[in-house]
């Protein structure tokens, strides 16, 4: 097909008879909306190339008038559908799809976005791992200009966080004992020196890959595990208008897990 832009699919939404409402994030043109004419009837045109866990090249088309551009043709680079089956792997691939949409603004292109999402992809081929999603989150909270303070206060930029520290999402993150007195907001937690060493290990790896190591790391109990998603989902809380719908289905699959018998 020749060039275009490298990128995934993030939504698909119905439009008219025939056609599909498609939001992209590509290498190119960052975040777009276009439409794929056709697409709901024809299977051809499009083959394969609509749908989460593809990396495809998509020819874009933008009218002289109008907002919304215009889907030509698409071809598909990679594809990871054998993880299909994977119920939780693919709530993981859903969220991220959901938080690129709800937090980088569109038409600015970020490639290291689009290669966030490719990297917790390929990691999730070994399994479902919080901690390539802690990794994948704190990138894209980054590139979207809300990078997060885990290691130093917020307001101060103080080192010293051990003892009355607290995570306050609305100041930016870690908030030492002498600034605690202004995160009086609903959602400020306590922020435990293991937290922060669970959080500041992960931001260290940098990878989604490289990161799913802390996942067995011994230092790190469930509950530090569970502080620092919590922590993240924070973040992430404060800067989208409505909760995320993918977000509420992982809760639901760990509520599942939990009342399994073992």
């Amino acid at each position: 097909m020749g060039d275009g832009s490298l990128g995934v699919v993030l939504k698909t939404t119905p439009l008219r008879e025939s056609d599909l409402l498609v939001t992209l994030y590509t290498d190119t043109n960052g975040r777009v909306t276009a439409v794929a004419r056709g697409a709901r009837r024809s299977k051809v045109r499009f083959a394969g190339t609509l749908s989460l866990l593809v990396l495809g090249r998509y020819q874009l088309g933008r009218p002289p008038r109008g907002d919304l551009w215009s889907l030509e043709s698409a071809e598909i680079v990679r594809e990871w559908h054998h993880l299909a089956s994977d119920v939780v792997g693919v709530a993981h691939a859903s969220y991220v799809a959901e938080l690129v949409g709800a937090i980088l603004p569109p038409e600015t292109p970020e490639p290291e976005a689009l290669e966030a999402i490719v990297s917790l992809w390929d990691c999730l081929e070994g399994g479902p791992s919080p901690g390539a999603l802690r990794a994948v989150e704190m990138t894209l909270l980054e590139l979207a200009g809300h990078q997060v303070a885990i290691d130093r206060c917020a307001a101060c930029g103080s080192g010293e966080l051990d003892g009355g520290a607290v995570f306050d999402a609305g100041r930016g993150g870690a908030i030492c004992r002498r600034c605690a007195g202004g995160s009086r907001t609903a959602g400020v937690r306590p922020y435990e020196p293991e937290t922060r060493a669970y959080l500041s290990a992960i931001a260290k790896l940098v990878t989604p890959m490289a990161a799913r190591t802390v996942d067995g790391d011994v230092r790190f109990a469930p509950v530090d595990r569970a502080a620092g998603r919590d922590a993240m989902l924070a973040m992430i809380g404060s800067l989208v208008d409505k909760p995320l719908r993918s977000l509420e289905y992982i809760a639901k699959l760990g509520a599942a897990a939990a009342r399994r018998p073992t």
